[in-house]
């Protein structure tokens, strides 16, 4: 199980982006946990996603994120 969080202090339209790329990565990959974190108050505008406790930022475009999640499946197949 891969297991998805996104750190955010605000929802506005980089969060909703974010959701809906983890949301295709779920459909993709069917094996997605997502949750939510919000952080604290003094952290303003922070959003950041982390994929098995390895913080990302949040820039990148959806195939990014499905690289990272491939590459976390053939790690834990020993490729």
């Amino acid at each position: 199980m891969i297991k998805a969080i996104i750190n955010y202090n605000d929802v506005n339209d980089e969060f909703r982006r974010m959701n809906d790329i983890l949301g295709m990565l779920k459909y993709k990959y069917k094996n997605i946990d997502i949750k939510y974190h919000k952080v604290r108050e003094e952290k303003k505008n922070e959003l950041f996603l982390t994929i098995n406790n390895e913080r990302l930022e949040c820039h990148h475009n959806l195939g990014f994120y499905m690289q990272a999640v491939e590459n976390i499946l053939n790690e834990e197949k020993g490729i």
